[in-house]
């Protein structure tokens, strides 16, 4: 985990876009607050952003915050318009001919935000067609961040080359990469993290106090694995006993036997870690972690469950949660940052219309 603000963390930020595709500002970012983690405000009405990304493809998904051990605030998010592309169809090329950097803001309060910056991570990746959804999680052993997003990559890398490591290896050209930095400005070169014989895209990824990792990921289903090393490479989902490896915990299909929790349904899952105050007691146990998944299948915007132990494969352990409001605004693809009260009452003041 990371290190905490030097005040307990009693609200949430919120950071998302709309994903309507119907105008410009459907593909910018999107403030909402709220004090329990169930109740959701929205700050500004659709059409009324809170940040715009007018450089690159003109549009920005995929938002992802993260909180500085050393002070300040990072989002880095997808640099992608589907609406100036003309929506998504057989010739739209996002995933050919798209962005291989990366948006990203820095705030010292989640107040004031930095002008945005595009940081290119991709374009070392042989034939790479795009750079999306990233998130950022710290290594507090290595004081520094890992920075993983999906690229397609459109071309091989000659056999036996430096580059051929970069390349898919098993059936679907999609995977998911890494990088590490320090400043979000200056990012080590690319290294393949995920390989997988079906499509992986949307992994989502924290620490937990005992030093494991946890990661869910879109795939063939929403998968969950676990590991103490972070940088471990992994192909197709293994359950191991080796601590340094990636071990595959279950599915959400498997743990709560709902084939509509399936990639068909779900993608672009957020772990998060609920305030003290707001750890609901299911099955008789605390749930201390949330996990939001976009229902892009059926445009219906998230779906939250709950879990007490992320490498348990109990399913008691897991639990669809059907007492949360997301306020007005269709949300996608976003965010979930525990904030103090000062913070709260900031970002309010300087967001709110």
């Amino acid at each position: 985990m990371i290190a905490p603000p030097t005040e307990p963390t009693t609200a949430y930020l919120f950071v998302h876009f709309t994903g309507l595709e119907q105008s410009e500002t459907d593909e910018q970012l999107y403030f909402a607050l709220s004090r329990d983690g169930r109740h959701w405000r929205d700050l500004r009405e659709a059409g009324f952003p809170v940040l715009t990304w007018k450089g690159g493809e003109g549009g920005v998904r995929d938002p992802h915050i993260v909180r500085d051990p050393r002070g300040g605030f990072h989002i880095v998010a997808t640099d992608l318009s589907i609406y100036h592309r003309g929506g998504w169809g057989p010739h739209d090329g996002a995933t050919e001919n798209g962005s291989t950097g990366l948006v990203i803001w820095d705030s010292p309060d989640l107040s004031h935000w930095s002008e945005p910056r595009l940081v290119d991570v991709a374009s070392k990746i042989p034939g790479a067609g795009m750079a999306w959804a990233p998130e950022a999680a710290w290594d507090p052993d290595r004081e520094q961040w890992i920075v993983f997003w999906a690229t397609k990559t459109n071309a091989d890398a000659p056999a036996g080359s430096d580059a051929a490591a970069l390349n898919n290896e098993l059936g679907d050209p999609t995977n998911m990469y890494y990088a590490t930095t320090a400043d979000f400005r200056t990012f080590s070169d690319p290294v393949q993290w995920i390989d997988r014989k079906n499509v992986i895209i949307d992994t989502t990824m924290l620490r937990d106090d005992d030093g494991w990792w946890y990661r869910v990921s879109k795939d063939s289903e929403i998968t969950i694995e676990r590991t103490r090393n972070p940088y471990a490479v992994a192909r197709e989902v293994l359950r191991t006993d080796d601590p340094n490896e990636w071990s595959f915990v279950g599915t959400l299909t498997d743990l709560l036997g709902n084939g509509r929790y399936s990639e068909h349904y779900l993608e672009g899952p957020e772990l998060f870690v609920f305030n003290d105050a707001d750890v609901a007691t299911v099955n008789g146990r605390p749930m201390r972690y949330g996990l939001m998944c976009d229902r892009y299948a059926e445009g219906l915007g998230y779906t939250p469950f709950r879990s007490a132990d992320l490498g348990s494969r109990d399913p008691l352990d897991w639990a669809a949660a059907d007492d949360i409001d997301f306020g007005r605004i269709k949300k996608r693809h976003g965010a979930i940052l525990p904030i103090t009260e000062a913070e709260y009452e900031a970002i309010e003041d300087t967001f709110a219309n």
